[in-house]
């Protein structure tokens, strides 16, 4: 087990006065160890968990991954102490509650997860939220350190607190990153479109002014070596009046940036114990190509000869190697206008794009409203489409699912982790998926689980409406051929 970070607030004497009342009402042992002078007060879980007061006002807290009831007294230690400036952990260096400007109304962000891990997916998360959620939010995700350890467990925990926020006006979002374009092209190209893409999702989730402007909003963008595309993105929504940064480390200065840190690293938690609970040849370690059982894991693949799964990153070192491969030379990625029609592009980049006009690039034709794909998602026709195919799960927000693909015997084979067509897509649904029995909802909620798919509740019970307000391709058949429908109507 790893060891657990430690958390360090500086109170000032209301706020350790409000602390040592909740340790008193825990009903655990109050300790003030005799060979330490300097500290207050101390109590500790059955699971080892430490809250350390110093007479100071300096509060510790080191909470065991696995100890409920030290996760249950941080948080109730967070709910006392985390509304105060003074109260915060030292390492977080998120902005006051109304941001950088007395006219912020909305605070947003984006960061990345698992560029670095040889297997799981390279996740993008991105968060929106009203200023006047901020001290709510901060108390969940505002001390946690995004690059520290946690169990699987413990992130997903974290991101389904967030959720829980849904309802007062937190909107999260998140996009893998799909290994076959991980292999195959640049790693920030690849980032510079799944950013655009999830401001967008955030863009059309949140309940923002009808028309076209972004005033009242700051967006924190991480800066992990960004591209011409992001930055041509940042003066578009700068234009529109956001105020866009775009900073290394973002998520220690920025709370939109840290809860969509802490929401990707959730996200990618899920997506590792599906991968390691479907494991038939032994435990794949954390996907760090450093971690031992992860080492031990590719090593005995190799020898078993089958070949590597999607969830492996096949362009890493580690893995090249084993089968005596030379390094990966990446190609460059396309930008939008090669990808989508020139109308298309532009909104695409603006965070807009509109599915009831947008067009599929398509070389040597013309472009294209249509594509004829086979279960696997390998693209049928038109051939002259085969880039933009491609790309699409980082040029829309998602699949909308019509009544053709709504039953159990069309659906299962697309929800096979290595060769179903929905494999690692966001699914965009009406409600809440976990309020219906509905056998196909049920289906895709086991996937989500996996880590398979991404199931977005959208609340928007219309398909046609959601597709159009969440810019999602309609899934279809045609003589019992999946197909990808870029349009309104059948």
């Amino acid at each position: 087990m790893p060891v657990p970070a430690p958390a360090s607030r500086t109170l000032d004497p209301s706020g350790a006065a409000r602390v040592r009342k909740l340790f008193a009402g825990t009903g655990l042992d109050l300790l003030t160890p005799a060979k330490n002078p300097w500290i207050a007060v101390e109590v500790r879980t059955a699971g080892r968990s430490i809250f350390t007061l110093y007479t100071s006002g300096k509060l510790v807290s080191t909470v065991r991954e696995g100890d409920a009831e030290g996760l249950d007294l941080e948080q109730q230690v967070a709910a006392a102490v985390g509304g105060s400036v003074a109260a915060r952990p030292k390492a977080d260096r998120a902005p006051p509650a109304r941001g950088r400007s007395a006219d912020t109304v909305w605070l947003a962000g984006a960061d990345e997860t698992g560029t670095g891990e040889v297997l799981g997916s390279a996740i993008v998360g991105g968060a929106l939220l009203p200023v006047e959620l901020s001290d709510t939010v901060h108390a969940v995700a505002g001390h946690v350190e995004t690059k520290g350890s946690r169990t699987n467990g413990g992130w997903e925990r974290l991101g389904a607190r967030l959720s829980s926020l849904a309802e007062d006006g937190l909107v999260l979002a998140a996009l893998p990153v799909p290994n076959r374009l991980f292999d195959r092209y640049r790693k920030n190209a690849l980032l510079d479109l799944t950013y655009v893409r999830l401001v967008g999702d955030l863009i059309a989730a949140a309940p923002l002014p009808p028309d076209d402007g972004l005033e009242g909003v700051e967006l924190a963008l991480d800066d992990y070596g960004c591209g011409p595309r992001l930055h041509d993105a940042v003066a578009t929504w700068r234009a529109r009046g956001a105020r866009a940064l775009v900073e290394t480390k973002a998520d220690d200065r920025h709370l939109a940036a840290r809860v969509a840190s802490v929401f990707a690293r959730s996200e990618r938690a899920r997506e590792m114990e599906g991968i390691a609970a479907d494991a038939a040849d032994g435990p794949v370690g954390t996907g760090n190509s450093g971690d031992r059982q992860t080492k031990s894991w590719l090593r005995a693949h190799v020898r078993s000869g089958a070949p590597w799964p999607r969830f492996v990153k096949c362009s890493f070192k580690t893995v090249t190697a084993l089968r005596g491969l030379p390094e990966t030379i990446k190609e460059s990625v396309p930008g939008p206008g090669e990808l989508l029609d020139d109308e298309g592009a532009a909104r695409f980049l603006a965070g807009r794009l509109d599915v009831r006009t947008a067009r599929f690039a398509s070389r040597g034709a013309r472009p294209a409203r249509k594509l004829v794909v086979d279960g696997s998602g390998a693209l049928i026709r038109p051939k002259g489409a085969a880039r933009a195919h491609e790309f699409l799960p980082l040029l829309f927000g998602g699949l909308v699912l019509d009544e053709s693909v709504w039953d159990l015997d069309t659906l299962l084979p697309l929800l096979e982790r290595d060769g179903g067509l929905l494999s690692g897509w966001r699914v965009l649904l009406g409600a809440r998926p976990e309020d219906d029995d509905d056998p196909v909802l049920v289906a895709l909620m086991r996937a989500h689980r996996a880590g398979i798919v991404h199931l977005v509740a959208t609340g928007i019970d219309d398909p046609i409406e959601r597709a159009v307000r969440r810019a999602g391709l309609l899934l279809g058949t045609r003589d019992r051929a999946p197909v990808l429908l870029l349009q309104l109507r059948p």
